[in-house]
This record gives structure tokens, C-alpha cells and sequence, in this order.
């Protein structure tokens, strides 16, 4: 009987605080501190960085295994993968230079080669090696602007007053959320105009289908210290946000899809990288 109980206490603490989207949750925990991870295609790596955006790791999900890429300053402002599962680009920021001087690098993962690109630092973490459409925050105008890197043609996204930051593009390439203050809206990528509003909420990964997207919002008792935390799902066709953590000693943030069913996602708290099956 004591057993029994103390299996259902397991149960209950393991799933207190979480909705019933989220199930199989599993915890890796570290003797540092990881943030912000990113997967790969093949969902076998990510990447993540550290404490104040400082450096950037390699991340094997079985193993558990970190390997540092690169250890700089910045380097945690922008990442992404191309589609081989082996290449990443990363911001780099020059000696006693600015963030705004970074430059962008490549590393691969099997040969251990590194390569410095010709690429506006401003694209990450949307470019992914090819020339295809990115999208960024003209740091002039403080408009989300498109460019299309096959024939360098740009053009204006969000096209209206306001100061946006942080685009992530649509797996289709046809929608940009974007962020203005803490509130998340979705727009066409031609600058047609707004899809959604979905209220207050940092997205950070669409699902495979481009349907949902993911994010966080965050809670500060004197603006500086995160104070708590936790996931939503924001359904676009229907502007719907839900809450899907609702926990006080976790502080879940900088989610991404790690497959059409599993999400990634890190705690403020402690620096831990959790792994969570979703249900839409």
C-alpha cells in the first residue's frame, strides 16, 4: 500500500501545473546553465546557449551529451539549422566591436568545420542556408521587412505604425508572426496585411502544419528578475491562445516543436531542458 502511494505521488507532482496538452513530460538537467533550444530537422540535436546569451552548444537529445560550439558574447541572439541536420549558423560578435557588428558563421556538426558567410547578422534566425525568403527587424525603422535571397528584392511586412522585433517565419513561407510590445499578431509575408491577433505572448516555433504556434509569457515583480513563466499554444485560424503550464517553481519558456507531437523548452529557473508530447 505504501508503494502505491508513493507511485501516485510521483504521478501527481509530475503532472501538476500542466494541462492536458501536454503529457510524457521528461526533465534533463545540467550542472550549467541552457537555454533556448533549438532542434534539428532529424529532432537527434539542438542547439542551446547559456546564461545572458553567451555561447553556443551542441545538444545531443539521447545522450545528453554538450558540446560547446563557440563561447562569445551574443552568439545566443540568433541560431538556426539548414536542412542537412549537419550545418548551423550562428551570430558572432567581434572583439570590443557592438552586437549590431556581429558577423554570422557556419559549423559542422560531423567534420568540425567552420566558415565565415557573407550574411547580414540581422536574418538569423531565419536564414538556413539557402537562397530563399528571410524576414528581420529593420533596426531603423523598427518594421518587420522580408527578402527573398535568390534576388536580393526586399519589402515591408508589417507596413503600418508601430515598433515590431522577432519574426519567425511559417514553415510554408506564407505567414510572419511578429511581436509589438508584448502583444503577437500574424501577418501575410507579401505585406498584405494582419491574419490574427493573439493577444499577449512571445511566439517562438510554428507546428509542422502552420496552424498553431508556440510561445511564452513571462511574469517580473520589478521588470528586471523573471518572477514565473509558463507555455501557450496560440491557435491562428481561430485567434485563440491557451494556456498550457501553469506551475510556480517552473518557469517554462523559449519553446520550440521538436516533432508534430513533442516540444522542447527550457526553465528559467534552473537551466533545465524539458521535453513534453502535445494534443492539439
Amino acid at each position: 500500500m505504501q508503494k502505491i502511494s508513493h507511485f501516485l505521488l510521483i504521478i501527481l507532482f509530475c503532472t501538476a501545473g500542466f494541462s492536458q496538452n501536454l503529457y510524457d513530460t521528461k526533465k534533463m538537467e545540467f550542472n550549467d546553465f541552457y537555454t533556448s533550444p533549438i532542434t534539428s530537422p532529424n529532432g537527434e540535436f539542438a542547439l542551446v546557449t547559456g546564461q545572458q546569451f553567451i555561447g553556443i552548444y551542441l545538444l545531443e537529445l539521447k545522450t545528453k551529451k554538450i558540446t560547446p560550439i563557440s563561447i562569445t558574447e551574443a552568439n545566443g541572439y540568433g541560431y538556426s539549422w539548414a536542412s542537412d541536420n549537419e550545418t548551423i549558423f550562428y551570430k558572432v560578435k567581434p572583439e570590443n566591436g557592438y552586437v549590431m557588428d556581429s558577423e554570422v558563421f557556419s559549423f559542422n556538426i560531423k567534420n568540425k568545420k567552420t566558415s565565415k558567410l557573407a550574411v547580414d547578422h540581422n536574418y538569423l534566425p531565419s536564414y538556413q542556408g539557402e537562397e530563399k525568403v528571410v524576414v528581420y527587424t529593420n533596426i531603423r525603422t523598427l518594421q518587420i521587412e522580408a527578402i527573398d535571397l535568390s534576388t536580393m528584392k526586399s519589402w515591408v511586412v508589417t507596413n503600418n505604425d508601430g515598433q515590431f522585433y522577432s519574426a519567425t517565419l511559417s514553415h510554408d513561407g506564407k505567414k510572419v508572426a511578429v511581436h509589438e510590445g508584448s502583444e503577437l499578431f500574424v501577418y501575410n509575408i507579401d505585406g498584405s496585411g494582419i491574419i490574427a491577433k493573439l493577444g499577449q505572448g512571445i511566439a517562438t516555433s510554428w507546428s509542422y502544419d502552420d496552424n498553431f504556434l508556440l510561445g511564452y509569457l513571462s511574469e517580473s515583480n520589478d521588470g528586471h528578475v523573471i518572477s514565473n513563466s509558463d507555455l501557450y499554444l496560440f491557435d491562428v485560424k481561430n485567434e485563440k491562445a491557451s494556456k498550457i503550464t501553469n506551475t510556480k517553481d517552473v518557469f517554462e519558456s523559449n519553446v520550440s516543436f521538436l516533432s508534430k507531437d513533442q516540444i522542447i523548452y527550457a526553465d528559467e529557473k534552473t537551466g533545465d531542458i524539458i521535453i513534453s508530447k502535445i494534443k492539439f
